[in-house]
């Protein structure tokens, strides 16, 4: 989603409880913050050698060790967050938005939004786990191709096999050994 269907949806629903739902089930405590948006710039070369370029916009949710029962974002409160950041520099309107989040059973991810569900006084931001991709694979077009790019299927590559035990045996140098 773009960073101008998300503030558009706000927008368009004033005062409405705003609620994140970060796995099937699992929410961001009702009393969480918006500390942080940002204007992400992505500047990658990919195993195939290609130089990629784009950008996103990440809000990063936070919740206080401590909760806070009187505290919550609406969405109005998070139009006001968007246009005090806006004042500052714009937020990248038409950039993929994305949330970061953690908590102490959840590490912390930036989660695309899968969907946005309206409950009639609340809305509920489904996000999802991103997926990592190799780009060269990505944009092979046929299976030749797909073949050949470097994350492509592996021919008889010999199988490197180390063991727990042979890690730690190689690793348990005592000082004043020799060995370190």
């Amino acid at each position: 989603m773009k960073t101008t269907e998300f503030t558009k949806t706000l927008q368009e629903n004033p005062e409405k409880a705003l609620f994140f739902e970060y796995q099937s089930g699992q929410y961001v405590r009702t009393d969480y913050h918006i500390t942080e948006i940002k204007n992400v710039n992505f500047d990658t070369v990919d195993c195939g050698g290609i130089r990629n370029q784009w950008s996103e916009v990440h809000i990063q949710l936070w919740e206080n060790e401590i909760p806070e029962p009187d505290h919550a974002v609406d969405t109005s409160k998070a139009m006001k967050i968007f246009d005090v950041v806006n004042k500052v520099r714009e937020t990248y309107p038409d950039a993929e938005i994305k949330f970061e989040y953690g908590n102490a059973v959840f590490p912390t991810a930036v989660l695309p939004i899968y969907n946005i569900k309206d409950t009639g006084n609340a809305l509920i931001v489904q996000l999802t786990p991103d997926q990592t991709t190799c780009k060269a694979k990505d944009r092979a077009s046929t299976p030749e191709e797909k073949a050949a790019a470097c994350c492509g299927p592996v021919s008889e590559k010999p199988k490197i096999r180390v063991s727990l035990a042979s890690l730690q045996s190689a690793n348990s140098c005592e000082p004043g050994s020799g060995c370190c």
